[in-house]
């Protein structure tokens, strides 16, 4: 018995739209037009499985890994361009599913953890001791002692995460390490309990991470997302730092 094509709400067509920042996945074409100052649709709705394969797909398609098991759910819906949308269909290859679903995957995982950074507050006494990094001064001259301030962080990497990211935590732990702990000290002694608060919410972030299955790799980026979103610092770089703090620290990997 065939599919029937389902219908999209316009809510259920703007979340799908918004999931992909308004541009086609595959070309990064906007997926509107503007004419006479209105908004115009550039996009068709794709499954990224077809509603009703054909022989040759079924074929084509075998033993591919379903988004969901409802070809009709929204995981499995993509908009895309309508030049995309007819070249993935036709005719439609097992390379360019496997490729598409990736992306989708990878869509439906970025919002979970938005969903995530919504539900794992942190405390906002973090901030301040974020916008206190900018006013470490080091001396020029002198060197990270690495080996002392970050041996126990290789300990805790697995081979998920990749060299460029342990040598920056390493690198970050040796540098700010000992600035940030004497920052939640401070804090602890004007606001009893609210450093071992933000230990434990960022501890409970990781935890949640870490059931997701996730690498290392994946999980470290996801806690730096997450601590640039809820504290706004003035650079990137700080909420790595941050985030390498945790590491040293135990909050973030074992």
């Amino acid at each position: 018995m065939a599919n029937s094509r389902r219908s999209y709400s316009p809510a259920e067509e703007l979340a799908l739209a918004a999931q992909v920042d308004g541009y086609c996945p595959t070309c990064g074409r906007t997926l509107f037009y503007e004419k006479k100052t209105r908004l115009f649709k550039a996009y068709e709705l794709a499954h990224v499985y077809p509603l009703n394969p054909k022989p040759e797909e079924v074929k084509e398609l075998d033993g591919v890994a379903l988004l969901n098991p409802d070809v009709n759910h929204p995981d499995n819906i993509v908009p895309l361009c309508t030049s995309c949308h007819t070249r993935f269909d036709k005719p439609r290859t097992r390379e360019e599913y496997e490729e598409l679903a990736a992306i989708k995957r990878n869509l439906i995982d970025r919002a979970v953890q938005r969903a995530l950074n919504q539900d794992y507050p942190l405390e906002a006494e973090i901030s301040r001791i974020i916008e206190r990094l900018y006013s470490v001064e080091f001396n020029g001259d002198s060197t990270p002692d690495l080996e002392l301030a970050a041996k126990s962080v290789d300990e805790k990497f697995d081979r998920t995460l990749p060299g460029p990211t342990r040598r920056k935590i390493k690198h970050a732990v040796a540098d700010y390490y000992q600035h940030i702990r004497r920052e939640f000290r401070e804090l602890e002694r004007q606001t009893p309990t609210a450093s071992e608060l933000i230990y434990t919410q960022v501890r409970a972030y990781y935890l949640k991470q870490k059931t997701l299955g996730l690498p290392q790799s994946a999980v470290f980026g996801n806690v730096v997302d997450w601590l640039r979103t809820t504290t706004s610092p003035q650079t990137p770089e700080a909420a790595e730092i941050v985030a390498s703090f945790f590491v040293q620290n135990c909050e973030v990997f074992e």
